[in-house]
């Protein structure tokens, strides 16, 4: 659960910043290929950044977590107060994750019920090949494009007016527009909460008209074609993954339209992308703690093994501190503290911890130091290796215990 809230979280965080960005030094360039291929990054990069982990731990051996040398020692058992508000926050969590994958499931079957409804739509109605395109005509459409296919509602090609709008969905599939509309549904799938998605959505649409209108412009009169924007003023279809002739404000794209184009100077601030793309990095994808987001949680005990090195043989007393380890838990939090369980509700342990390199180092209410090296880390697996050395009647035990849990 905490993954996904995580993966959302950064998502969404990613999808504010490349906003941003887009907004304050392109929003008004008439660059638009350059602003298509920006927004369809910033969407790639919501979406796949937080999935990524670079380990970037050896550059810094301090811990992330914060220590402080004011925590008060909790010895006792944990309280009932705890446990309940324990399972209070973990109802939340469920009511919350129950909400978000029911949007999830809404989303998906609209887009789903979406596709079929137009391949329902292309198989029975007419068809027209011109010009190397497929042209669906039927009197329900309003004029449109879906991947290789264009809807109109009648079709005559003598017409000046029909030519134009042809000519303008041409440019929808010429370029893959729709390629770029899926993208943006299937990541509404996910993010469906997330008002930034459908903003961003709407500035992919109005670059994918602004790049249709510029090239029916070069070949008709801008005046002539202006015209036809407001006599084909009309309903939206309600398929969200399509390229409708007139699906944004027309006043926007005539302004658009006959503005200056950008000096082409300002390409140059394509080349902020790559701070950008190094900033996203470094927040969404590179993890300074060397695997200390990964060791966060609860872990339980599920193999101990001890290997003598010194003393007599002990292995009945090692025997019982493996029943004690696979019967417990090892509970890490993100505020650097952690508690040893043992049982539903025994207490074993508990202290502050930080990650240095290779080492999860504990430290306990007592001030005993523990240094584990880190063997193996995962999303669902901790292997730890450290050294015992325990003063007995019969003289000194030493090795090393090997320790694993799985999450």
């Amino acid at each position: 659960m905490n993954y996904l809230i995580n993966y959302l979280l950064e998502g969404s965080l990613a999808f504010g910043l490349g906003l941003i960005f887009y907004k304050s030094f392109f929003e008004r360039l008439t660059f638009f290929q350059g602003n298509r291929a920006l927004l369809i990054g910033i969407v790639l990069a919501s979406l796949v950044l937080p999935l990524i982990s670079l380990d970037f731990g050896f550059l810094s051996t301090a811990s992330v977590a914060t220590l402080s040398s004011s925590i008060e020692w909790v010895e006792a058992k944990v309280s009932a107060t705890d446990q309940e508000q324990e399972g209070f926050a973990l109802s939340w969590q469920l009511l919350v994750a129950g909400v978000y994958l029911l949007g999830v499931v809404i989303t998906f079957l609209r887009l789903l019920l979406g596709v079929a409804r137009t391949v329902l739509m292309i198989r029975h109605s007419s068809k027209v090949h011109y010009g190397g395109r497929t042209i669906v005509v039927n009197p329900r459409f309003i004029p449109s494009s879906f991947f290789r296919y264009i809807f109109l509602p009648a079709l005559d090609l003598e017409n000046e007016e029909h030519q134009q709008i042809i000519l303008h969905e041409s440019v929808h599939v010429d370029r893959y527009h729709s390629v770029d509309v899926m993208l943006i549904q299937l990541a509404k799938v996910l993010f469906w909460f997330n008002p930034l998605i459908y903003l961003l959505e709407q500035y992919l649409r109005e670059i994918h008209e602004f790049q249709a209108d510029q090239i029916v412009t070069r070949i008709y009169s801008p005046i002539s074609y202006s015209r036809l924007l407001l006599k084909q003023l009309t309903a939206d279809c309600g398929l969200q993954f399509m390229n409708n002739f007139n699906q944004f404000q027309t006043k926007k794209r005539i302004i658009m339209m006959n503005k200056t184009k950008s000096n082409r100077m300002l390409k140059s601030r394509f080349l902020l992308t790559v701070p950008l793309v190094v900033l996203m990095i470094g927040l969404f994808s590179c993890d300074m703690a060397g695997g200390t987001k990964k060791i966060i949680g609860t872990w339980s005990g599920n193999d101990f093994s001890f290997e003598q090195t010194e003393g007599p043989d002990m292995t009945a007393m090692m025997e019982g501190g493996k029943q004690l380890h696979m019967d417990g838990k090892l509970i890490i939090r993100e505020n650097g503290t952690y508690q040893i369980l043992v049982g539903p509700d025994d207490m074993n342990g508990s202290g502050v911890w930080k990650v240095e390199g290779d080492n999860l180092i504990t430290t306990d209410a007592k001030e005993n130091v523990t240094v584990y090296e880190i063997k193996e880390l995962s999303d669902d697996l901790l292997k730890t290796v450290h050294a015992v050395s325990t003063e007995t009647p019969m003289g000194t035990v030493a090795g090393t215990i090997t320790l694993t849990y799985s999450r």
